[in-house]
């Protein structure tokens, strides 16, 4: 926003907590009641989500982090890592445009070791589920084993 239009919005803003129109404040101003209206709402999104809320990720990574319930916060998103690379919509130019980001404001080193700090997360937790699985499956085959041979002598 420009010095202008920053002037002219500060303007509008104290014609109508005077109770003014629109129409009369644009009249005033030198501008279309539409512009004054667009400016009134550009400002209440700006005071709802100031500029950089969004650290400069683009549309599509903040549509995937939203979807995937990360929140914007950069230490969050770095330690996401492991949901991160196996979200619908993120692909090698997304988690790169996430890392810069992420280095930018000093939270990782390395892009490429933040990665794979996210492989080794995600085969852990795998590896963790797996032994579950096994112990589980070998448990119901020995019961399932039992009552097999329960049938065959009684």
């Amino acid at each position: 926003m420009g010095k202008k239009t920053k002037e002219m919005l500060e303007k509008i803003n104290l014609l109508f907590s005077m109770g003014w129109s629109k129409r009369k404040i644009a009249k005033e101003c030198g501008v279309t009641p539409p512009y004054v209206t667009r400016l009134m709402k550009i400002q209440e999104q700006n005071r709802k989500r100031p500029p950089g809320w969004d650290y400069g990720l683009s549309t599509r990574v903040l549509n995937c982090l939203k979807r995937g319930y990360i929140p914007l916060d950069l230490h969050v998103i770095a330690d996401s890592i492991d949901q991160l690379l196996i979200m619908r919509g993120i692909g090698k130019c997304s988690l790169d445009e996430i890392g810069n980001v992420l280095k930018e404001h000093h939270i990782i080193d390395n892009i490429d070791e933040w990665i794979e700090e996210g492989k080794r997360k995600q085969y852990h937790q795998r590896e963790s589920r797996r032994g579950e699985y096994d112990h589980d499956l070998s448990q119901q085959s020995q019961q399932r084993h039992i009552e097999i041979s329960n049938s065959f002598i009684g």
